[in-house]
């Protein structure tokens, strides 16, 4: 449970706590996803440039609005980088308002209101995302002043993930990848490895939605199971598990209708999360050289 009261932290370590979640979220070798070893459909160096411009809207969260960090984040990505991934903002920006203000993230989803909506819209067509959420942003915008954020997240959240997880107070993130996160973090595993690790355990306990929406629900919970089934080889733990990875990438990568891509974000937000509570240091110091990590891949 949050804490109530709360001291604000420093618009510099909320930078700095966005910058490492972000750099070693893209950075690490997600089954099935892109990473700084093998690029997806956007180039790594594009995913990373965009996180300059994430880090200093992000802390800047505490004199806007969540829907407007959102699409400055968002147009600043692009004008940087030429690419821009909406979702981690929409992610990161309700926990960097919430540290900014000394607020609980309870109590800043709470307050999200109409005028939420139309940047949260922009955001996403900027970005050129037209699913089922800008859907229900639309409708909401036209549905006048006493429709909030909130209430087009609740509409979207059986069909859309970060929908899902504003309507439900973040409960994927925060119960389950951040114990995640901190339970490799404390078997001394990198940063690369404890999120490899979050990220499978996550995917193992809730079917990714964006797999849903491309390949079906069988599809999206024979990912799961298969991700479960690394679990028990011991994940990043083991010479089996790691071998097990390996093999689960390549079967996703076979089809990109299988690519888990609603589950990267709560495991960087995961790493935000613990970055503010313990220091940027309790990742940044764990980076560790590579060899004989990614082997192969």
């Amino acid at each position: 449970m949050e804490q109530s009261n709360r001291t604000p932290v420093p618009e510099a370590t909320v930078a700095a706590c966005a910058a490492t979640a972000l750099a070693l979220g893209y950075s690490a070798p997600m089954p099935g996803l892109g990473s700084r070893y093998r690029d997806g459909g956007v180039a790594h160096e594009a995913r990373m440039l965009s996180v300059v411009a994430a880090q200093e809207t992000l802390a800047d969260s505490g004199r806007r609005g969540v829907g407007e960090t959102v699409l400055e984040t968002t147009l600043a990505s692009l004008a940087i980088a030429g690419i821009a991934d909406p979702r981690a903002a929409g992610y990161l920006a309700p926990f960097a308002r919430a540290a900014l203000l000394g607020q609980t993230s309870s109590r800043v989803l709470a307050s999200l209101g109409y005028d939420d909506l139309s940047p949260f819209a922009r955001a996403l067509e900027a970005a050129g995302e037209h699913g089922q959420l800008a859907g229900a942003l639309g409708l909401a915008l036209g549905a006048g002043k006493n429709t909030t954020l909130r209430d087009a997240m609740r509409f979207a959240s059986a069909r859309d993930p970060m929908a899902r997880e504003y309507a439900r107070g973040f409960e994927v993130t925060r119960e389950l990848a951040r114990p995640a996160l901190l339970a490799a973090l404390s078997r001394g595993d990198s940063a690369r490895g404890a999120l490899v690790q979050t990220y499978i355990e996550v995917l193992s306990e809730v079917p990714d939605l964006a797999v849903t929406e491309r390949a079906g629900s069988r599809e999206a919970e024979e990912v799961s199971r298969m991700a479960h089934g690394v679990l028990k080889a011991g994940g990043v733990h083991s010479r089996r598990g790691l071998e097990g990875i390996a093999n689960f990438d390549g079967l996703l990568r076979a089809d990109q209708r299988l690519a888990p891509s609603a589950t990267e974000p709560p495991a960087i937000a995961a790493a935000f999360l613990v970055a503010l509570e313990y220091g940027p240091a309790a990742l940044s110091s764990r980076l560790r050289p590579a060899t004989g990590y990614n082997r192969g891949r």
